[in-house]
């Protein structure tokens, strides 16, 4: 009985770490960025610290451009309809 419990533990978080792992490297919606990211119309510097502008943003990260509005995901790549 223990020994399943523990699989029942365990399994979720390896596959969430397989999913990041993968999102990462396929550069996803699940991956992890730590690179700093520039703005792909006007090639300015994202902030740091981001301030999502919609429920998009705030879930899968990614934000707007302070500059020239264009909204990108958490990569760097434009997204959706922009200005």
């Amino acid at each position: 009985m223990i020994p399943f419990i523990l699989v029942l533990m365990i399994l979720p978080l390896v596959l969430l770490g397989l999913a990041l792992a993968l999102g990462t490297r396929a550069r996803d919606k699940w991956g992890i960025n730590l690179k700093p990211v520039h703005c792909p119309a006007c090639r300015s510097p994202m902030p740091q610290i981001r301030r999502p502008k919609s429920l998009r943003q705030a879930l899968w990260g990614g934000g707007t451009c302070e500059r020239c509005g264009c909204q990108l995901d958490k990569w760097g790549r434009r997204i959706g309809q922009s200005p």
